[in-house]
């Protein structure tokens, strides 16, 4: 199939302007041969194959509709609505009977209904043997008033009539069926062909119109070439370029992303469609010049057609695709489709030969067989330059070159066999220029299409249950199939509504094996407790249509059983229990009481769980099989009542642990839940005022009482003698004032002792000290869990992509460095690491900022790999072809099939995947603003804009988001990140609650004083029951921020003193300078003043 024409002119002999259409693929001519063996079948809904009512298993006029180009034996005769049968006393059909031909399938609007068909020849994205499209189609009686299926039989009923041209008379002929309008096929007999087509070397007929095409190249002389009403040109060529009354469903090709956006934007459905006044004309140009008015058709107003890869399918097998499944696609009827209407299947294929890439569109340098005047770009741009120029002559001639790219069955000594005599050693190849490529259909009967029934809400899904097949064994009905439900194993949501409906026909062979009634199709519906039991269950252990265990008296539940058993039989004939006559209508245990056509109306699943149907009729076992599982899972919760519920319980959760705490602190004022600031507020509001005020002096009696014992602890230790007179080492020595040991033993060696101590001597005249070594380790630890993480995934992308792996082992680095570079930065933490003996010159506590800032750098780097990986596999995924969904479940597809072709947005919003990317790029964004804001010149506030951001201010808040970046790396990623953060997220919440045991009071500042070297000096009252020892440090907090400053005054000392280095290039400590030694002093004096 291939797009529409790019118009130019050309003159023919007697000067007329004459159109050419250009640039059109060959992806669609054919030729028709006599049991073709690339057929394509519908099998539900049921595909005529130009069948009406023939008692044969062959179709008796094969022009009847259309021009199927399929094997003659396939197709399903027309349905029956007979009660019971349309038969006479001989088992011979009788086309008079009330019902016959009339068994009309019938569809709701908004409903799946499941189009299944075989592609014989196979079809699919990365088929090796063929390039292929599979194009649904739908036509109503908004198109086509006449839309009918016809009820004369024999071989004289064709469309139209059996007189070329036809007449309007007899397309009016009610008793033929009907379905292109009769003006559509007139104006396509008029207006000139295509002649930019390729054809080949096949000699195309100029004086029929666009009748005559490649694989038709006569065209339509007499009735005998006509297939119905239908234009062959619009039939071989996809979008065609002129109005057509078929609406597009679908497009299943071999090349999505390259094809399917070109079929969406050409297709009648949302493009109009031109044509000239003067049918004979076939472009604005010559219409125009030949005084006729250039008109368009507007488009149907639809949505374009869905455009997917096809699944790939077997050749040469029925096209199965995976585990003996055959090809479908769950179209669900828009509500705009109303009234009769017919649906229409087309397959084309072509080989590879014409290919830019093939060997025969390669030069004899190259190795090619032959050249080509022309080189081939596009194997879907091949035009009318590449036609034979004399096409009766190159008949059985030596093939040297093209054009066209090959001719017909072609000979030549394709292997060089013939030592440059080019007469011997000729092998031909088997290629029919008419069938290459080649487009087969099939259609099916007409149906119905009503609006869903009002017991069916508007937001229920609605799916059609049916029956497939014929009668006959495997010989008889092939390629056609034998019964079988359909679709054979559904699984749908509780509160899904299923309309039970199928229907046969009475007009079989009589010779046709099966059981029941010579000639008829029947089938019934009963549960049997597994697929491999023929059993049915009883009424009392119904579960589908019915809870019989829990509901045994449901009416409605015990008469749709009572019908799907016996398909009505009742009112239809006075069944004889005693008959066992294969041949009588009153043999109801063998259904031959009942209608061909069956409609066991909508049912809604109610019963979840796994349920078995079979047919008691065609269940035939070691001849035939009839059954299927319809399985009822729990309705999934739509996205925001998963959200809702979820926050919901959240919200729960959080009040019932926030209630748990207040009553925790009520009991137990003396706890830090109660403090001033942890205590709830609920307490204020459900506590009496009193009672909340003696649990607050409680409180402070307690704190008070804890500072009194604290402080005689420090007087104790600081009346103790120190611990350098004469007190014993820890090595087993004593030390002397001077501090100098006196035992031998503490005497450090010249030389070092061990291997391990000569590593060292030499790594460190290197400059490789100890905390260095622990840097270079940490690296390699890093390089060890990206191998880790690469390694592990390395098969695991999409196609195999190197991204992935690339991404996940980046992935595995980040989720080391964001559990580590918590660590420096705990206060408490690096305090116990600074009594850590001898390992201590090991542990990067001297300088933890400087390692915080080498793991920050490691998070960049690893962020950048991991986005950009994550990026580029997202790319891959997009650009692969979209692959045929299978909402069905029954082709088993990978994970890589069903992320195909996905959107990069649609990644990213995938609810599957936790919205991983969202989350990610917000951790992404968290980090890039702590990386700016933590450089120099942004946190020190040196430039103007950082300085008008708040400076250190703006670094300080910015990095108090760590916590939502470890949220958000929870929900990014939560499978792995749990273990790597599962112990520094002890020491957070260990540092955390010693943090908050410390003493917070406010200080009152007694004297400021200026110091040489921009140093200031501090001196504030001592608070009440502060005690500390020498040596330590205190934390200063002034405008929301908190900086750790050593006490220089002495314990026994009245008050505390600090002295702050605060050059201007420190912006907090120049600030509070600023404060304390200019606009303080200024202020009081204007105060004065």
């Amino acid at each position: 199939h291939g797009p529409p024409p790019h118009l130019h002119t050309h003159l023919q002999p007697s000067g007329r302007p004459r159109a050419l259409v250009g640039m059109l693929s060959i992806l669609c001519a054919f030729a028709w041969i006599a049991g073709g063996g690339a057929d394509v079948y519908l099998n539900n809904p049921r595909g005529s194959n130009n069948k009406l009512s023939e008692q044969s298993n062959n179709v008796q006029n094969d022009n009847r509709l259309f021009d199927s180009q399929n094997n003659a034996a396939a197709g399903y005769q027309i349905g029956d609505k007979c009660n019971p049968v349309c038969q006479d006393g001989n088992r011979n059909y009788d086309e008079n009977k009330a019902g016959a031909m009339q068994g009309v399938m019938t569809y709701y609007q908004g409903s799946e209904l499941y189009i299944e068909w075989y592609a014989q020849h196979g079809c699919g994205v990365g088929h090796p043997n063929l390039r292929c499209q599979v194009i649904l189609q739908y036509m109503t009686e908004a198109d086509n008033s006449g839309l009918r299926d016809g009820t004369k039989r024999g071989n004289q009923n064709t469309a139209g009539g059996q007189q070329e041209p036809p007449t309007e008379e007899d397309a009016a002929d009610l008793t033929l069926g009907q379905h292109e309008p009769f003006e559509y096929y007139t104006a396509c007999k008029a207006r000139e062909r295509n002649n930019g087509l390729y054809t080949a070397d096949q000699q195309v007929n100029d004086n029929r119109g666009a009748t005559a095409t490649r694989q038709h190249p006569g065209g339509n002389n007499n009735a005998n070439d006509r297939h119905g009403l239908e234009c062959p040109e619009e039939r071989d060529y996809y979008p065609y370029w002129h109005p057509s009354p078929w609406h597009d469903i679908a497009v299943l090709t071999d090349e999505p992303q390259a094809r399917c956006g070109y079929y969406q934007s050409e297709s009648q459905n949302v493009k109009a469609k031109g044509y000239c006044s003067e049918p004979e004309f076939n472009n604005a140009e010559a219409c125009v010049a030949g005084d006729g008015a250039w008109k368009e058709q507007p488009a149907f107003e639809e949505p374009p057609p869905e455009c997917v890869g096809g699944m790939r399918s077997r050749d040469n097998h029925n096209g199965n695709v995976r585990n003996g499944k055959p090809m479908y696609y769950v179209w669900r009827i828009p509500d705009y489709v109303s009234g009769r209407a017919v649906l229409r299947l087309r397959y084309n294929i072509t080989t590879a030969d014409l290919d830019p890439t093939a060997l025969i569109s390669q030069d004899e340098e190259s190795g090619g067989p032959a050249s080509q005047e022309r080189e081939i770009t596009d194997q879907f741009f091949i035009d009318e330059t590449f036609n034979d120029r004399d096409p009766s002559t190159r008949r059985r001639s030596i093939f040297r070159g093209g054009p066209p790219i090959l001719a017909n069955d072609p000979q030549a000594d394709w292997v060089n066999l013939g030592n440059g005599d080019e007469q011997t050693r000729l092998l031909q190849l088997q290629f029919n220029t008419a069938q290459v490529a080649r487009t087969f259909e099939d259609r099916t009967h007409t149906f119905l299409v009503r609006p869903r029934p009002s017991s069916v809400p508007l937001g229920a899904r609605l799916v059609n249950y049916n029956v497939r097949g014929r009668r006959g064994n495997i010989v008889q009905v092939y390629p056609s199939v034998e019964y079988d439900f359909v679709p054979p194993d559904l699984r749908v949501e509780q509160g899904t509504f299923l309309h039970f409906q199928w229907v046969g026909s009475d007009a079989n062979p009589q010779g046709n094996a099966g059981n029941g009634r010579q000639g008829t199709d029947r089938s019934n519906l009963v549960q049997v407790a597994a697929r491999g039991e023929n059993v049915p269950l009883p009424i009392e252990r119904h579960t589908l249509l019915f809870d019989a265990e829990n509901d045994p008296d449901n009416a409605a539940g015990r008469e749709l059983v009572d019908r799907f058993a016996y398909l009505d039989q009742d009112s239809i004939v006075t069944c004889d229990p005693e008959s066992d006559d294969e041949q009588a209508t009153d043999n109801c245990k063998q259904l031959n009481g009942a209608s061909a056509y069956f409609d066991g109306g909508v049912v809604e699943m109610l019963q979840i769980g796994t349920h078995h149907v079979a047919s008691t009729r065609n269940n035939d076992f070691s001849n035939r099989s009839q059954k299927a599982t319809i399985t009822v899972t729990r309705s999934p919760w739509e996205w925001y009542v998963v959200l809702t519920t979820t926050l919901s319980a959240l919200s729960i959760v959080g009040l019932a642990i926030y209630l748990g705490i207040a009553v925790y602190a009520f009991r137990r004022p003396t706890s830090i839940f109660f403090s001033k600031r942890y205590r709830p507020r609920i307490l204020r509001l459900l506590l009496k005022s009193e009672t909340l005020q003696a649990k607050i002096e409680e409180r402070k009696k307690y704190s008070r009482e804890r500072r009194e014992r604290l402080a005689a602890s420090v007087m104790l230790s600081s009346a103790a003698p120190p611990a350098c007179l004469g007190r014993p080492s820890d090595a087993g020595g004593t030390v002397k004032a001077d501090g100098q040991a006196e035992d031998a033993q503490l005497v450090d060696s010249a030389e070092p002792k061990t291997l391990w101590d000569r590593c060292l001597r030499r790594l460190r005249s290197f400059g490789l000290e100890e905390q260095r070594l622990v840097l270079l380790v940490y690296l390699l630890l890093n390089l060890v869990v990206f191998l880790i993480g690469f390694c592990s995934h390395l098969d695991m992308g999409f196609q195999g992509s190197m991204a992935y792996p690339w991404a996940k082992g980046a992935g595995f680095t980040l989720d080391l460095n964001c559990a580590i570079i918590v660590l420096p930065t705990l206060k408490s933490l690096q305090t116990a690491l600074r009594s850590a003996g001898a390992t201590r010159e090991w542990i990067p506590i001297d300088d933890p900022i400087s390692f915080h800032i080498h793991v920050a750098g490691l998070i960049m780097l690893g962020t950048v790999v991991h986005v950009v990986a994550h990026i580029v596999h997202m790319s891959l995924v997009q650009g692969a072809p979209i692959i045929q969904a299978d909402p069905l479940q029954l082709w088993d597809l990978s994970a890589a099939e069903l992320q195909s072709g996905t959107p990069i947005w649609s990644q990213i919003w995938d609810l599957g995947s936790r919205c991983a990317p969202v989350s990610g790029a917000l951790v992404a964004l968290l980090m890039f603003a702590m990386g700016v804001t933590a450089l120099p010149c942004a946190r020190r506030g040196t430039n103007r804009l950082s300085k008008r951001l708040g400076g250190y201010n703006l670094f300080w808040r910015v990095h108090l988001g760590w916590k939502w970046i470890y949220v958000l790396l929870l929900l990014h990623a939560p499978g792995r990140l749990w273990i790597w953060f599962l112990f520094p997220a002890m020491f957070v919440a260990v540092d955390r609650l010693l943090l908050a045991h410390r003493q917070r009071p406010y200080v009152v500042l007694r004297t400021a004083k200026a110091l040489a070297r921009d140093v200031i000096s501090l001196t504030f009252e001592q608070p009440e029951g502060f005690t500390y020892e020498a040596g330590q440090y205190v934390l200063l907090g002034w405008r929301g921020e908190w900086h750790p400053f050593t006490l220089t005054s002495a314990p026994e000392e009245q008050y505390l003193s600090l002295h702050i280095r605060a050059p201007n290039s420190l912006d907090w400590c120049s600030a509070l300078r600023h404060r304390l030694l200019e606009e303080a002093p200024s202020a009081a004096e204007a105060a004065a003043a």
